[in-house]
């Protein structure tokens, strides 16, 4: 009975690890882009300096003027993007930099309001209405300081949890 606990308890363990609440942070630092994000930019940004004038320099994101595509690739089954939230400086103007969240039908966008001060914004599911599929940052000119984006598990995959550990319960007691 104590091994079946026991191994109840180590199944349980693994999948209340795979569904808890994590955050996956963006910033900028060193040459590499966070390996479990995706950037997709919108024109053909080598960061040289050459063909392009959009640059990854340590500690920052500099997009002048261009736009980036952010897909989480390392998503769990049960597991959703809750929200997104962006630091960023912007030395174009009111509105030229911005966060927007793409759903399967639905889309929601915040702009800078600040101009040359750093600012940091949150958009979540609740302002989008349907599950984060993925999200997009753009600017006229603008750098971005840091990305944090929260996941958390479905509804479904915390009532498991929760029920398997009632479950769990009575076993231990015995």
């Amino acid at each position: 009975m104590r091994a079946t606990t026991f191994a109840s308890a180590v199944i349980l363990a693994a999948f209340a690890h795979s569904s808890l609440a994590r955050v996956i942070t963006e910033d900028f630092d060193g040459a590499d882009f966070n390996p479990e994000l995706t950037f997709d930019f919108g024109t053909d940004s080598d960061f040289t300096g050459v063909s392009d004038t959009s640059d990854h320099i340590d500690g920052v994101l500099w997009l002048y003027a261009d736009l980036a595509t952010v897909t989480v690739n390392s998503l769990a089954p049960g597991e959703f993007i809750q929200s997104v939230r962006v630091t960023w400086t912007d030395s174009c103007g009111v509105g030229c930099t911005a966060l927007e969240l793409l759903g399967d039908s639905n889309t929601v966008l915040i702009a800078n309001s600040l101009v040359s001060q750093t600012e940091t914004v949150t958009l979540s599911i609740d302002d989008l209405g349907e599950p984060i599929t993925s999200f997009e940052i753009s600017s006229f000119e603008g750098r971005f300081e840091e990305i944090s984006i929260n996941i958390v598990p479905t509804p479904a995959s915390t009532a498991l949890l929760g029920l398997a550990t009632i479950f769990l319960l009575p076993l231990r007691r015995r």
